[in-house]
């Protein structure tokens, strides 16, 4: 859906180093890590909330080996993914009405954060917080079954229709709970999920914003979610979530240009539109800004050269621009790596905050960017824990959303647990 982003400043960087401990043994291992560093994988009984959620098949941390082998691992630490998952929940879930809020947005709540607070408690075991945001989720369904995309902090209805990537973040987070918690009925809410986004939100095999588009030439390719599709395929037997996979990748590939900065918002030629976004829609932004993310697990999880395709593309840019510091990436470009007009909300003149980098860094594991990809991961650490998070704009929802689940997927706690 068209919405505005909060701009964050990136102040306040620390980098933080990770004792060479090895990983024990039966906790997923560390296989698709390169040689020269090893993880510290601290022991499930370390977290509380594996405790507190029962018997897990796959309790924090998993430290899950990518079926890819050329996609690797920082030297990353369980205990930073923890702190930044902590820090994330204790300024953003509101454990009374089970609702994810942006306090920089009136203690709003967008449908988006409903799928990142599942994502985070299915991965990070906290099924407590999973149920709790399942159940808002659930209770805000629209007439076909998916989430109504924006609420006032009073429960107010703020805006109509649906938003694609919130409700499949949702069908995923809710397959993933199947299997890590043993329980049949998330995984038929999530089939369920999954054939209603089908239904009502993909037209001809291409994804559409949401259910209130009717339009496949208004497009978010930060939705695209390939990885996911392949999972929706198997579990709800529809062989046509395969045709969204392909179409997702000729519409992604159209767009990316030759620096792969695609659009906010296209149409099914990959050109860049204003239609939905009359602001930033044709330039590199806020939504832009994930796909890094979720085209990086379709290689890490499936070999999918497509996917490796884009993120030498991406990521090729991105390394260039910043070959020894975070501080030198934008939170904006043109496709072509410029500045975006100043008739742009601001696309462009700060800092790029982990909204950015954070996927960026997901995307630098296909291999051959470890240098970029250890940078990403130590500014993460930076703006997940300690002070930084107290300073105003730094741990915003959106940027603190995304640092965290970089460093999931950055710590082999993001993957497909239908297919361990």
């Amino acid at each position: 859906m068209n919405r505005f982003r909060l701009i964050s400043f990136l102040c306040g960087l620390s980098l933080l180093g990770c004792a060479a401990t090895p990983a024990p043994a039966g906790g997923g291992g560390t296989g698709g890590t390169p040689t020269s560093t090893v993880p510290t994988m601290n022991p499930p009984s370390t977290y509380a909330q594996n405790a507190a959620s029962g018997t897990a098949t796959y309790p924090f941390p998993q430290g899950h080996a990518f079926p890819n082998a050329s996609c690797t691992w920082p030297k990353y630490d369980t205990d930073a993914v923890e702190t930044a998952y902590q820090n994330w929940k204790a300024k953003f879930f509101d454990a009374s009405t089970g609702r994810v809020m942006r306090p920089e947005d009136a203690n709003d709540t967008v449908s988006e954060g409903i799928g990142y607070g599942m994502l985070i408690g299915v991965f990070m075991n906290d099924k407590a917080m999973f149920d709790a945001v399942w159940g808002y989720g659930k209770a805000h369904l629209d007439g076909n079954g998916l989430m109504t995309w924006h609420y006032t902090s009073t429960g107010s209805v703020s805006g109509t229709g649906s938003a694609t990537d919130a409700d499949e973040d949702m069908a995923y987070a809710l397959l993933m709970a199947g299997q890590q918690w043993s329980d049949a009925t998330y995984t038929t809410a999530g089939v369920t999920l999954a054939n209603a986004i089908m239904a009502h939100e993909v037209s001809n095999g291409v994804l559409e914003g949401g259910d209130s588009f009717n339009n496949a030439n208004e497009i978010d390719p930060s939705y695209f979610a390939p990885s996911y599709y392949r999972v929706f395929a198997n579990a709800t037997g529809n062989s046509a979530w395969m045709t969204v996979v392909d179409e997702s990748y000729t519409i992604l590939a159209a767009a990316s240009g030759g620096l792969g900065l695609v659009p906010n918002w296209v149409n099914t030629s990959g050109t860049g539109i204003s239609s939905v976004d009359s602001k930033n829609g044709p330039y590199f932004g806020y939504d832009a800004s994930r796909i890094p993310f979720r085209i990086a697990l379709d290689w890490c999880l499936n070999s999918e050269l497509r996917a490796q395709k884009y993120l030498n593309l991406i990521v090729g840019f991105y390394s260039a621009q910043a070959p020894s510091s975070v501080a030198s990436l934008k939170d904006g470009y043109t496709t072509t790596g410029g500045m975006p007009p100043s008739t742009t909300d601001s696309l462009g003149v700060n800092q790029a905050g982990m909204a950015f980098y954070g996927p960026a860094g997901v995307g630098a594991m296909e291999g051959g960017f470890d240098g970029f990809r250890d940078i990403t991961y130590h500014a993460m650490l930076g703006q997940t824990s300690g002070s930084a998070i107290n300073v105003s704009g730094i741990f915003s929802y959106y940027n603190g959303s995304w640092g965290t689940l970089s460093l999931m997927a950055m710590s082999g706690n993001f993957w497909d647990m239908t297919s361990p």
